[in-house]
């Protein structure tokens, strides 16, 4: 294998007009010197989604009928020139060097699958708190990629992910039925291989959900989809995985008094800490903790106990 093998960049979108410039400069960008091509997919976009991809040269797109991130990497994936193959998201915006270090790690480590941190970055004082909310262990446990510090090694899963695409194509690809979770699903069974590597260098940023609600129906995804794949693979599932989903029950059961008490005491001190720095951002974190617990926990058991898909949703993210 060449020390530059080539790379496929591949962006599946829904109506990102917003963000859709500044994750492409971003991708245009790359230090790396081999990116062969760069592929936008298109869920349906009723914005300016498309017209904004193709302004850009040497950028192509291709259209997603079905809707659902996974199966519009499929069809990336299925016509990908390059080598290893790159996701992007459309709310992302990666560091000029991520390309590189993304090749640079599949190489030293040997790994199938490598990535770095999922850092949210917010502007209004409501998006901060989410962000914060997003990154403490407390609202997303302590998965390595949710956290920007954390040291390299393996893991079960990292934010976004490159791979080889002869080796992503000989496993069938990412589950084109999965409306979300559908990057752990696919880097478990990755994994299976020879491993899924988290590198802190791989950095990036993405814009998080502007509001309470969103952020609700976001989790509530998240959980539905973790739940689904469990139910295929259920030595996926981690220990942390059932937090959220005791809390619900603890909420439901003779004891909630007692459950409730003690929760909302870890709630709002874990809020306290942001005082001094953020006060917009600290009421935040104190709604956004149980919103993303509950929304997960409950989508996780309706998922567990039903078997229903998740339907897809009008968000690619």
């Amino acid at each position: 294998m060449s020390d530059t093998p080539s790379v496929t960049v591949a962006i599946p979108v829904l109506n990102e007009e917003a963000h859709l410039r500044e994750c492409l400069d971003a991708v245009a960008a790359q230090t790396y010197a081999n990116v062969a091509e760069i592929l936008v997919v298109d869920g349906g976009s009723i914005d300016r989604t498309r017209e904004i991809a193709l302004s850009f040269p040497g950028v192509g797109v291709v259209s997603n009928p079905e809707r659902i991130q996974a199966a519009g990497l499929n069809l990336a994936l299925s016509r990908a020139k390059g080598d290893v193959f790159v996701r992007v998201d459309g709310h992302t915006v990666i560091e000029t060097d991520y390309v590189e270090r993304c090749v640079d790690a599949l190489l030293r480590t040997g790994a199938s699958y490598v990535g770095g941190s999922m850092v949210p970055v917010g502007t209004s004082g409501p998006e901060r708190g989410i962000a914060v909310a997003m990154t403490s262990r407390l609202g997303v446990g302590p998965a390595r990629f949710h956290h920007a510090g954390e040291r390299g090694g393996w893991a079960d899963t990292a934010y976004l992910g490159a791979f080889w695409t002869d080796e992503a194509r000989a496993i069938g690809g990412y589950d084109g039925g999965k409306a979300t979770n559908e990057d752990a699903e696919f880097a478990y069974r990755m994994g299976q291989r020879r491993g899924v590597w988290f590198d802190p260098t791989i950095r990036s940023r993405y814009q998080p959900r502007r509001d309470l609600l969103s952020l609700g129906r976001q989790f509530f995804r998240y959980g539905q989809g973790r739940a689904q794949t469990v139910r295929r693979h259920p030595r996926s599932l981690a220990p942390r995985q059932l937090a959220a989903p005791l809390l619900v029950l603890g909420l439901l059961s003779p004891w909630r008094r007692s459950v409730g008490a003690a929760y909302a005491t870890v709630v709002l001190s874990r809020a306290a800490l942001e005082l001094r720095s953020d006060k917009r951002a600290a009421m935040t974190v104190a709604m956004c903790l149980p919103i993303m617990h509950l929304g997960w926990g409950v989508g996780f058991l309706s998922m567990m106990i039903t078997g229903k898909r998740v339907r897809p949703s009008s968000e690619l993210r």
